[in-house]
């Protein structure tokens, strides 16, 4: 696993909630809350406004044939904190 390691990242960021489903009264809306949240990943790709993590690698001794899945792409303004996990 040679390609991926000292790159698993533990990143912490914030995330608007679930919409909900049903009707609301506007004197009488949700709250404001934001949901802050925490992924763990392989670091893939990144530009300068989004981080893309994998958290699951498959046939990682291939050179040719690494594949992943679960890919999340994370707004960079939303990333609280990072943390290197080293393995």
């Amino acid at each position: 696993m040679k390609k991926f390691d000292n790159s698993l990242l533990l990143v912490e960021w914030e995330d608007s909630t679930q919409p909900l489903p049903s009707w609301c009264y506007l004197e009488d809306p949700p709250s404001l809350e934001i949901i802050k949240r925490i992924s763990v990943g392989w670091i893939i790709k990144e530009s300068d406004k989004v981080l893309m993590l994998a958290p699951n690698i498959g046939d990682c001794e291939s050179d040719d044939n690494i594949q992943g899945s679960g890919f999340i792409r994370i707004p960079k303004s939303a990333i609280i904190k990072t943390t290197n996990i080293y393995i």
